[in-house]
């Protein structure tokens, strides 16, 4: 399980990162002659703040979905307003897309942004709470956890279980022997019977 402070370094060192490759890739702007790389470049510049407000909504997700309820009650209404921040991006890569591509097909398409907005919201704010109810109010990692406990000790109960029934099921190297030898007893005692019974005198 990530800590907070580990959750915390690692989006801020994302986010440094791709500020690094951005900054390489405007460097190489002027030795990379192409009308596509240098849109790309522009959009990535335009769209800083954006990926940034991401980043920050993304971290604070993150670190509501640590805590145990109900402490994490804020955490479906934060992946609400992720969701939408990211839909934001989606959505303006696709205009970027429109741009270069010249087909009458995808420029006639109208995006209901709002209606997507809407609906998106409240589909991840009712999966949000619906995991928390179906977690029990616990992290996903405690779950997890608490759930592969149970799974263990049900699987050691039915091999417990099985263990014995194969014991039961086992005659024993003693029991077999005492078995044939009352079968060697009984076969002798029948085959003496037969050799010690006199024939009866029939009668005139």
């Amino acid at each position: 399980m990530k800590s907070i402070p580990g959750i915390i370094l690692s989006k801020i060192i994302g986010f440094l990162v791709f500020l690094v490759l951005l900054a390489i890739a405007n460097i190489l702007i002027p030795s990379i002659n192409s009308e596509i790389y240098t849109g790309i470049v522009y959009f990535f510049n335009l769209s800083i703040f954006l990926i940034f407000v991401i980043t920050v909504v993304g971290m604070i997700n993150d670190i509501l979905w640590r805590f145990y309820f109900p402490f994490n009650i804020l955490a479906p209404i934060s992946a609400a307003f992720l969701s939408m921040y990211l839909i934001t991006f989606l959505y303006s890569i696709w205009d970027f897309i429109n741009l270069y591509i010249e087909s009458n097909t995808l420029s006639s398409i109208v995006i209901p942004l709002r209606e997507i907005y809407l609906v998106v919201f409240i589909l991840i704010l009712f999966l949000g709470y619906l995991t928390i109810i179906i977690r029990g109010g616990l992290p996903r990692d405690a779950w997890k956890e608490k759930w592969e406990d149970r799974y263990k000790k049900r699987l050691e109960r039915k091999l417990d279980i099985l263990e014995r029934k194969k014991k039961r099921n086992e005659p024993e190297w003693e029991d077999v022997g005492n078995q044939f030898r009352l079968a060697f007893y009984n076969l002798g005692d029948i085959i003496n019977n037969l050799f010690d019974k006199k024939p009866e005198k029939k009668k005139k």
